[in-house]
């Protein structure tokens, strides 16, 4: 069976708390992504999706560029373990309505990300 480790981007483009979002919004053009993890101090502390930046700019009216990440990220990032089974990060997404997950660190490995994107992908690849 194939595990989340073997669809995880290993360390993914990550952007600081405390960054704007105009800035976010630029570097997701610029890596073509749609999740960011977000640091502060090297250390986890949340996601921020373009879900979420699309929600704030059209729900609230109220979020200019200048807004710094911290302001709109998700800041209970869902984390699974590598060895997790497909099937179980495919139900957590639908679980939390998400559409990435930040996958733990193993050994010597680093942390990374699988996004529903990976999951597609992967399924495309079996059909």
């Amino acid at each position: 069976m194939t595990k989340v480790r073997d669809l995880t981007t290993p360390m993914p483009q990550t952007i600081g708390f405390d960054i704007s979002v105009e800035k976010a919004l630029a570097m997701m053009k610029e890596y073509a992504c749609h999740h960011l993890p977000v640091l502060d101090g090297g250390k986890l502390v949340g996601v921020l999706s373009d879900r979420d930046l699309s929600m704030a700019w059209h729900g609230s009216g109220n979020i200019r560029a200048e807004h710094l990440v911290k302001d709109l990220m998700t800041d209970t990032p869902v984390v699974i373990d590598p060895s997790a089974e497909i099937s179980t990060a495919i139900r957590t997404m639908l679980d939390n309505r998400i559409n990435s997950l930040i996958v733990r660190a193993e050994e010597n490995q680093p942390w990374g990300i699988l996004t529903s994107t990976d999951l597609l992908r992967y399924i495309m690849d079996k059909a």
